[in-house]
């Protein structure tokens, strides 16, 4: 049987927020995001950005994405928690 993996997600948007995710797939994790709108991947290649944007019709992003993915792991000093909200506390 197939064990889910552990990963900390952290998202920067005004404010860096990390949780953490457990999934099957990183790139099931990574479509997961995109479809909440945030920037995953970057396309470097201006023959890819050309091709993207005849097939989906919509602009990408110029700037790197402002989602980073980190595997978990036990027994390391990794923050797997943190919210703006946690600065005023």
């Amino acid at each position: 049987m197939i064990k889910k993996k552990t990963y900390i997600v952290s998202t920067y948007n005004t404010y860096e927020s990390i949780t953490t995710m457990d999934t099957y797939s990183l790139l099931f994790l990574k479509l997961q995001y995109m479809r909440k709108g945030y920037r995953v991947f970057v396309f470097p290649p201006l023959w890819m950005v050309r091709l993207w944007v005849r097939v989906t019709r919509k602009m990408t992003y110029w700037e790197g994405p402002n989602v980073t993915f980190e595997r978990y792991r036990p027994g390391t000093g990794q923050i797997t928690h943190h919210s703006p909200y946690d600065n005023f506390r």
